[in-house]
């Protein structure tokens, strides 16, 4: 433990790391009080995990670890809000969204996901279904599709994935999750009932 504490200096914090987690925060944000926000939760969350500290990476290393999840759970906490409606990657037919959510986010009685009671372990159910869902993928709009291939099939990080597509955070998770909401319509639609 004391090796850590000589590793790691929390009085120093501000004076050596906050204007560069700062201008890393406001490219991330483009809002000042939320990247000041986000810079000052860092620290807190850090100075509450002294103990965790490693000392695998540095300092500086440690404290943008910090900040990338804060930056990356700020926009998760955001999207659960549904900022769909803010989305300038809205479809001509926002209904789909109304006909599984109600106005407060919450999943309508009717549409709550359910276990399709597929044993997925078969070779031929695997093909079919990769079969159904690459059709699927192929009916999205372009950015959804451009999306999905590069985040959940070529497993791109987001962050890679927003700047392919040269969207921000939010929107990506705007985008993620209405083609996931068209995929498992698609799927449950044309795989499911077939």
């Amino acid at each position: 433990m004391l090796e850590v504490t000589n590793i790691l200096n929390p009085n120093n914090w501000i004076k050596t790391y906050s204007d560069e987690l700062f201008g890393y925060a406001m490219s991330k944000t483009s809002n000042t009080e939320l990247a000041e926000d986000l810079v000052q939760e860092t620290f807190l969350a850090g100075l509450k995990s002294l103990e965790n500290f490693k000392g695998n990476s540095s300092e500086r290393t440690w404290l943008f670890a910090i900040l990338k999840f804060k930056i990356a759970d700020h926009y998760r906490k955001a999207s659960t809000k549904y900022e769909i409606s803010n989305s300038k990657f809205s479809n001509d037919d926002d209904s789909y969204v109304d006909n599984y959510f109600t106005e407060d986010g919450d999943w309508k009685e009717n549409a709550v996901p359910k276990d399709w009671g597929i044993d997925y372990s078969g070779s031929i159910e695997n093909k079919e279904l990769g079969k159904a869902l690459n059709g699927c993928i192929e009916k999205l709009p372009d950015t959804q599709k451009q999306l999905v291939l590069l985040k959940l099939v070529e497993e791109e990080e987001t962050e890679i994935v927003c700047k392919e597509l040269n969207i921000t955070a939010t929107n990506y998770w705007v985008i993620i999750h209405r083609a996931k909401l068209q995929l498992r319509a698609c799927l449950e639609k044309n795989w499911l009932k077939a």
